[in-house]
């Protein structure tokens, strides 16, 4: 009994589970196969390949015919190259021809072959004859014909392929085959070769996924004429357009800025000074910058002025230095708040509002005065002020009656408002140093104006190399346009010219940056009181202050009048705290929105299956 139902079971389960079934059974239903490929490549004398493709397919339905998928273009050792595929004719196995339409699929060739009003079925023979162009390679030791015979890229099976390379001008020294899965190095393939001729035939059925390559080795001393220097670096110069292309933004960017956004310098020497002789040039990018010895304040500039020369952009420590130059010329005072806490010191700083004749200020100082003591800013300053001295009834009248003049404001209360200002103040400023013609021109619009350009060219320079890559596969081009694309904006943004006159300032400026830096300056000369307190600005402006404050410190200098609440011993970690806490709430905004200063080788060496030329695919229709 249990043998019965062994055998039952086994019955069962051979008819139900499909059979494989072989390729000469699969011509049924909607199933079509390439029932023979073969193609016979013919070296030309002038290194062009002829190549004749005899494909039979077997339409089991009615179909139009078939379509004929074929790379032209290819990387090899790191060049784009072109084949320059030109289809010579197409006819049917009878040597008719047959309707066929060609158009570019990226990196391909597509030739829709057939007949759009006539329908086929049954066994057809298609023969494509055409010719490709630079696509033997040379190496030290051997000529070279490395192509993809079928390509891998099939909606169907090729039952049988087969190929023939005919050497008529250069002998051939060896021939190898491969055969199998794309990328693999399997040779599941036969090679026969002789002097002229070599044979190759795949011993696997083919289909997608699966490559039919051969290489032959041909000998150098040969009669082959391969195209002279002249027309080879003609022919890569074409096909690799995309490196020039990808340069385009980058050479620009350089030639203008050497034309136009180098500084004037004056050809005399000094730079204290505006010469009666005043003769200019522009500044060589190489020339060794002369450093001139600077002790004291720079005359007729404010500290937000000297920070933006220097650098060519207004930055928050600009705009602090102006807070701190305002207190210095009397028009504001600071003062250092602080409150005991379970651990350790709640520090805030508090900006009076004292009364003097603006007439003097520039716009830039009178806007950042306006605002600092807006009355949104004031009245939040309340709720800091009543935390601050609740302890302190008389102290906290006396400031409330302040706050409600509008004439004291806590940096803290400063915080995700003042932001909004910002821009405004940087406007004010450029336009000044325009009118003191420092810059040739506004430096934001001028710096506006050239960024502009930049991404304008950048994005269409992008589309062109894409459309490169889309149709070569090579990369490089578009990598080195990314890479030159960083140094290119950094041109369009050092635009802005100095003037001569500019130049000269600016070299002042780093004079006096270098012996801020340098340490207790004033102090080796035995002048360590003088223009301390006209320092103090001009170090937040050029990012010195902390070593400023430092030095004044192991001096024993008296903090400045304008900067109340502090002590000699405190006074470094008091202006570099003020500093600080005056950066972070100017440019704080809620939600962060705020401003801030801001492929080809050998098939003899590491060859295989789908490697060097040809190949591709196709389907029917």
């Amino acid at each position: 009994m249990l043998k019965k139902l062994l055998l039952i079971t086994f019955l069962f389960l051979f008819v139900l589970i499909p059979k494989k079934i072989s390729a000469q059974q699969e011509f049924s239903g909607d199933f079509y196969a390439i029932t023979d490929f073969s193609s016979v490549i013919e070296v030309q004398k002038d290194t062009t390949l002829l190549i004749t493709e005899t494909i039979s397919v077997n339409f089991p339905d009615y179909r139009h015919g078939i379509y004929r998928v074929i790379p032209i273009t290819y990387s090899v050792r790191g060049k784009t190259l072109n084949s320059r595929l030109k289809v010579l004719r197409i006819t049917d196995g009878e040597g008719k021809s047959v309707h066929y339409e060609k158009s570019r699929r990226g990196q391909s060739v597509s030739l829709k072959i057939g007949d759009p009003d006539i329908t086929l079925t049954g066994l057809q023979t298609y023969v494509i004859t055409y010719t490709v162009d630079r696509v033997i390679q040379r190496y030290e030791t051997h000529d070279e014909v490395y192509w993809n015979i079928t390509g891998s890229e099939w909606d169907t099976d090729i039952l049988k392929a087969s190929a023939v390379v005919r050497s008529s001008f250069a002998e051939i020294e060896r021939s190898e085959c491969f055969g199998g899965p794309i990328g693999t190095t399997s040779k599941e393939c036969r090679a026969e070769s002789s002097e002229k001729e070599s044979s190759f035939s795949a011993t696997t059925q083919l289909g997608y996924g699966q490559d039919f390559t051969v290489v032959v080795a041909l000998d150098k001393n040969s009669e082959l004429i391969f195209p002279g220097r002249f027309e080879t670096l003609l022919l890569i110069s074409a096909d690799n357009w995309g490196y020039p292309i990808s340069l385009i933004p980058f050479g620009i960017m350089i030639y203008f800025w050497f034309k136009k956004g180098r500084d004037k310098r004056f050809l005399a020497d000094t730079v204290y000074y505006k010469p009666k002789d005043a003769k200019e040039t522009t500044v060589s990018p190489f020339a060794r910058k002369f450093l001139p010895m600077v002790y004291h304040p720079i005359d007729g500039f404010t500290p937000s002025q000297i920070g933006t020369i220097v650098d060519e952009k207004v930055d928050i420590h600009d705009i602090v230095a102006e807070i701190v130059e305002l207190a210095r010329l009397g028009f504001l005072r600071i003062e250092k708040i602080e409150k005991d806490k379970l651990i350790g010191k709640e520090t805030d700083y508090a900006i009076y509002k004292l009364e003097k004749d603006v007439a003097k200020l520039n716009e830039y100082q009178l806007y950042l005065l306006d605002k600092l003591f807006d009355k949104d800013y004031t009245s939040a300053s309340i709720k800091g002020i009543e935390r601050l001295f609740k302890d302190n009834d008389r102290r906290l009248k006396d400031l409330l009656k302040l706050t409600t003049n509008e004439n004291i404001v806590l940096i803290s209360s400063l915080k995700n408002k003042f932001y909004a200002h910002l821009e405004e103040f940087r406007k004010e400023l450029y336009k000044s140093l325009g009118n003191e013609k420092i810059f040739d021109g506004k430096v934001d619009q001028v710096r506006g104006k050239w960024i502009a350009i930049f991404v304008g060219l950048d994005a269409v320079v992008a589309i062109l190399l894409f459309n490169f890559v889309n149709i070569t596969a090579n990369f490089f081009p578009l990598i080195i346009f990314g890479l030159l694309s960083v140094p290119s904006f950094f041109f369009a943004y050092a635009m802005p010219r100095k003037t001569a006159w500019g130049y000269s300032l600016y070299q002042q400026i780093r004079g006096l940056a270098y012996y801020l830096k340098k340490g207790k300056w004033r102090h080796e000369i035995a002048e360590k009181h003088l223009f301390f307190e006209e320092m103090i600005p001009l170090a937040i402006s050029l990012e010195v202050i902390d070593k400023l404050a430092k030095d004044m410190q192991d001096l024993g200098v008296k903090p400045p009048s304008y900067f109340a609440g502090t002590a000699t011993g405190t006074l470094y970690s008091d202006l570099s705290t003020f500093e600080s806490r005056a950066s972070t709430n100017l440019v704080s905004a809620p939600g962060g929105k705020g401003s801030s200063s801001w492929s080809g080788g050998s098939g003899f060496s590491g060859g295989g299956s789908g490697g060097g030329f040809g190949g591709g695919g196709g389907g029917s229709w």
